[in-house]
């Protein structure tokens, strides 16, 4: 049993795959060591020089090809979990072939930690399998009293175009995607997913290229803001400025759901400009750009997202809604000798921290977009990814 040496992380020739069905960009031995662990790796490396006619290395590796694709194939999962026989088929073939690598071992105790491993693997696939139906039905249960039985999915399709990004980084299926009506729906939403014991994965039009909406394990559901996309009023207010003065601009409230070039469209409308421009603006999402600190070409003259942000509001994973405000926006750039201010409140309107930030601490003196810093002072929301809340409205 051993790896093809070429799948080597750091071979100069490209990598045979020797596992087949896997439609990953991981190779061979990412896919084994997420499987099974970076020992286990390690241990097929060992038995490269035992291989004679290499029949068990390629039960093996069918092996694992039939675990990756069940799990990252929600259609044959599917299968798997409305279907006992088609259980019974799977996960007996699997142990046949297991025993028949053991019938061959010559009690090598590599080669049994090996099929231990496989065999652990198998048990707690089964497991996974066996309890998604009463998983899914709890899930339903808690999450539907919430945002309507409707809004709550678990079809294969909507599954499989939520375990990726624009990166297409497949790692997990997520175990349900909610899409909620209305931006209150979401704080509750997040609170009662953690009741579950659940994770969750924020995600807008899943155009991102940093992994931000791509489950990372399993036991993942993803909320989807598609549905709050609605441009609620794009009108005049007032901004004193430091200079004493006092002048007026157009601001825009809208949910995250809003497609960047909807909210383009609508500022033109009244001869406008929309200051946000990612290339992806005729898919990408409000939220999403906020989340990214996302710029675009009018970011040489206008800025990125944080330059043109004046309020937004967040769900937190405690339950509770922060709106997050940035305090004497003097309507331009940023610029380096620049002090920004942003106020953190609660639903009641408690101050629950202010923030300070120089404009060296946002760019470095000579760019317009910079994100090595990625904490900016604890800024909620603004460039975290989706980290530490779901953003649901801005102005």
């Amino acid at each position: 049993m051993a790896f093809n040496p070429t799948n080597s992380e750091d071979a100069a020739a490209p990598a045979l795959r020797e596992i087949p069905f896997n439609y990953t960009s991981a190779g061979d031995r990412q896919a084994v060591s997420f499987l099974l662990g970076a020992e286990a790796v390690r241990t097929l490396d060992e038995l490269r020089g035992a291989r004679v006619t290499g029949r068990s290395a390629r039960i093996l590796m069918r092996l694992f090809g039939e675990v990756l694709i069940h799990r990252r194939n929600p259609y044959l999962f599917q299968e798997l979990v409305a279907s006992a026989p088609r259980r019974k088929r799977f996960f007996g073939n699997a142990s046949k072939d297991l025993e028949t690598i053991a019938s061959k071992a010559e009690g090598d105790p590599r080669v049994l930690d090996i099929l231990a491993r496989c065999g652990a693997l198998l048990a707690s696939f089964r497991t996974e399998v066996e309890e998604t139906p009463e998983l899914r039905n709890r899930v339903k249960r808690e999450l539907a009293g919430i945002v309507g039985g409707h809004n709550v999915l678990f079809d294969p399709f909507t599954l499989v175009s939520h375990a990726t990004d624009a990166t297409d980084w497949r790692l997990h299926l997520p175990l349900a995607v909610v899409t909620p009506d209305d931006e209150k729906q979401v704080a509750p939403l997040l609170l009662a997913i953690a009741r579950l014991g659940l994770k969750v994965v924020p995600r807008g039009a899943g155009t991102g290229l940093t992994g931000g909406a791509v489950p990372l394990r399993s036991g993942c559901i993803v909320v989807n803001t598609e549905k709050l996309n609605h441009i609620r009023a794009v009108s005049l207010r007032e901004f004193p400025l430091d200079d004493g003065r006092t002048a007026t601009a157009h601001v825009m409230e809208a949910e995250a759901g809003v497609i960047t070039e909807k909210a383009m469209e609508r500022a033109s409308e009244d001869g406008l400009v929309f200051a946000t421009d990612p290339t992806s603006a005729w898919a990408c999402t409000l939220g999403g750009n906020i989340s990214e600190n996302a710029g675009g070409k009018l970011a040489v003259r206008w800025g990125t997202c944080i330059d043109n942000l004046l309020e937004w509001r967040m769900a937190m994973p405690s339950g509770t809604r922060w709106t997050v405000r940035r305090t004497h926006h003097q309507l331009r750039k940023i610029l380096p000798q620049d002090t920004v201010t942003f106020d953190v409140v609660d639903e009641q309107g408690n101050l629950v921290k202010h923030i300070s930030l120089r404009g060296t601490e946002i760019r470095k003196n000579g760019l317009w977009k910079d994100i090595t810093n990625k904490a900016l002072g604890g800024v909620p929301g603004l460039q975290k990814e989706g980290t530490d809340g779901i953003i649901t409205s801005a102005i």
